[in-house]
């Protein structure tokens, strides 16, 4: 069987979707898949069943580090690295030595949300300049892999363009194994839910100001975060709605899952801009993973996963946005539940699942 490594940028116990379920997971019918997982609060080498726990200070050398704690790296035939340049690089100088192919998982442009923040902070010209020198230079590194797994094509096409090797995209999906049918409340109030960042980018203020306009309106907000601070922050100038909105800090998937399972809609609403636009957000499967049908923006992109009948659409403005919060808030619990249900299994059917992702990678790695 052959074995792989998969050297991830997450924390020990992160639970995010593709580790978890895609290479944590199926792959592992195929496949014998060890994970590195790095953290910043322990200062020893762990080995807990197939995963790899490492002290943050040793990424810069990961490979050598490896070997030095025992982990045979002649036995790898596959070491794919996730969205850290510096830890390709290490990976690639090993390449020869150890005779592995090498992988790179993009999951997110982070260079290209550095500048984009830049602009908005009045700095975006040096910061453009050195984003640019930098996406030169990692194209190049790139090109020397032997895959490299964007989230889509449009990614690919957009942030990495100049790109030689083998192109797979891996796009967020389901895991066929942890869906749910949320439960029906018949309580009169309509529940929203927001998962993930939130930014200056994201321009959360747009989506408060659409609410704000329909105070008395039945309605709730959750907004679930990594960092309960940001929230807070931003809700400020939002007092006349704050007693409909929460904030929950949770990171653990199955509180998450049940968090998304209490409410009606997941807004995935973000500013137009490729580097939302070049992807379906991963918080879409989250919602639909308890078939809790999204809120997106109007985009070529999310057309082109959804039909009218297993998703809402709007532009990303206020007013726009509340005509169509209005509407889903008069619309039957029962009707919106059925959307959810339909947009999980054209997920499902459509390719994005886990399961049969892992079976088509298997093949595509096999052949490296």
């Amino acid at each position: 069987m052959l074995k792989l490594l998969y050297i991830t940028d997450q924390e020990e116990y992160s639970e995010h979707g593709a580790i978890g379920s895609l290479f944590h997971g199926y792959l592992k019918k195929y496949l014998h898949v060890n994970v590195v997982y790095f953290t910043k609060y322990k200062h020893s080498f762990q080995i807990k069943d197939d995963d790899f726990v490492v002290p943050i200070q040793y990424d810069h050398d990961i490979i050598a580090y490896l070997q030095e704690q025992s982990i045979d790296m002649d036995a790898y035939d596959i070491v794919v690295v996730r969205n850290v340049q510096n830890i390709l690089k290490t990976v690639l100088k090993y390449r020869d030595f150890y005779g592995y192919k090498v992988g790179f998982r993009a999951s997110f442009a982070k260079s290209t949300q550095a500048y984009e923040m830049a602009k908005v902070d009045g700095s975006g010209f040096f910061k453009g300049l050195r984003v640019a020198f930098g996406n030169w230079t990692k194209n190049r590194l790139i090109s020397e892999v032997d895959i490299f797994m964007p989230t889509s094509m449009q990614m690919q096409q957009l942030f990495y363009p100049n790109i030689t090797c083998k192109i797979y995209p891996l796009p967020s999906a389901l895991d066929p194994q942890k869906i749910v049918t949320r439960p029906l409340r018949n309580d009169g109030v309509r529940r929203f839910i927001y998962v993930g960042s939130l930014d200056r980018l994201r321009a959360f203020d747009v989506v408060l100001n659409a609410f704000k306009s329909m105070a008395t309106l039945p309605w709730h907000l959750t907004l679930l975060v990594r960092n309960p601070e940001v929230p807070e922050s931003i809700l400020k100038p939002y007092a006349v709605i704050t007693d409909k909105i929460d904030v929950v800090y949770e990171d653990e998937l199955d509180a998450i899952q049940a968090t998304i399972a209490g409410c009606d809609i997941g807004l995935a609403l973000l500013p137009d801009r490729d580097l939302y636009n070049n992807a379906l957000p991963a918080k879409v499967l989250d919602y639909y993973s308890c078939a809790v049908p999204a809120l997106l923006n109007e985009s070529e992109t999310n057309r082109s996963v959804f039909q009218e009948n297993e998703a809402f659409f709007s532009l990303f403005e206020s007013e726009a946005i509340a005509r169509t919060l209005q509407e889903i808030i008069a619309m039957d619990e029962h009707t919106l539940l059925d959307m959810g249900k339909r947009g999980q299994s054209a997920l499902l059917e459509s390719g994005r699942n886990y399961e049969l992702m892992a079976e088509a990678l298997f093949k595509e790695l096999a052949q490296l």
